[in-house]
């Protein structure tokens, strides 16, 4: 998926989504660490902010779990 910059949908929203793909399709394995903030906004060419805003949702939806010194980890699958 390709982050829009301008698009309908705030890229915080759209950075969650693809996330959430890759957790749904496996790519990031559940109780394994996914990338950083920090990786994600080298990937996505984003602020730390932005990045830390699509983290929280993904916290929220309860499909992260982040671990203050260990890592950021997948825990749930999508329903």
């Amino acid at each position: 998926m390709v982050i829009e910059l301008d698009g309908p949908n705030p890229i915080y929203c759209q950075i969650s989504c693809v996330i959430r793909e890759r957790i749904s399709d496996g790519t990031y394995k559940l109780e394994r660490t996914i990338p950083s903030e920090a990786e994600a906004c080298d990937e996505f060419g984003v602020s730390r902010r932005t990045a830390r805003s699509a983290y929280a949702l993904l916290k929220d939806e309860g499909l992260i779990l982040r671990v203050p010194g260990r890592g950021t980890f997948a825990v749930k699958r999508p329903e």
